[in-house]
């Protein structure tokens, strides 16, 4: 299963029920779909591509994420990731929304096969993005592999980007 078959799965139902993806007042409206590129400005940095399905009334995000790097050799990380998000209100007129999401690999396990192997993650991502959704700053870990050390990234810009299906 490639990562562009797992994404247009996963967004088939965003598609069907998409909502502005500015939220600005946290109005539980049911789902909508956000993207986002993390990090990426300066030249042979990683970025993390983000497809995500929002569920507001519970405050749920899924979807899935790209972790990629212009190096030799080159990264390409897949991971599918969940997790919530929540407003902060820290004035009146300063509200964030607080996004955390943990991935885990793609694992192509057969529906009849039980419930398969324990996989650890490979990425833990915390985005604050602004009232609008929009925009924003993020931290985060990646790694590459079942032993491999954790790659932590501790400011990385986060914009939103258009959300193209996967054809």
């Amino acid at each position: 299963m490639t990562f562009k078959s797992i994404l247009a799965a996963t967004m088939l139902t965003a598609a069907a029920f998409t909502a502005p993806a500015a939220m600005a007042d946290n109005g539980a409206v049911g789902l909508f779909q956000a993207c986002y590129q993390v990090g990426g400005a300066m030249p042979g940095a990683p970025a993390v591509n983000l497809h995500l399905a929002v569920n507001t009334p519970a405050q749920a995000v899924n979807g899935m994420g790209q972790i990629t790097q212009a190096t030799n050799p080159p990264l390409n990380e897949a991971s599918t990731v969940s997790g919530n998000y929540s407003v902060m209100t820290v004035m009146p007129n300063n509200t964030h929304i607080q996004v955390r999401l943990t991935g885990y690999p793609p694992v192509n396990w057969p529906p009849q096969a039980g419930i398969g192997p324990v996989i650890p993650a490979n990425l833990d991502m915390i985005m604050v993005l602004s009232k609008d959704w929009k925009s924003g700053d993020a931290q985060y870990q990646y790694r590459t592999g079942l032993a491999s050390d954790w790659i932590k990234i501790a400011s990385a810009p986060v914009k939103q980007v258009a959300c193209n299906q996967p054809k």
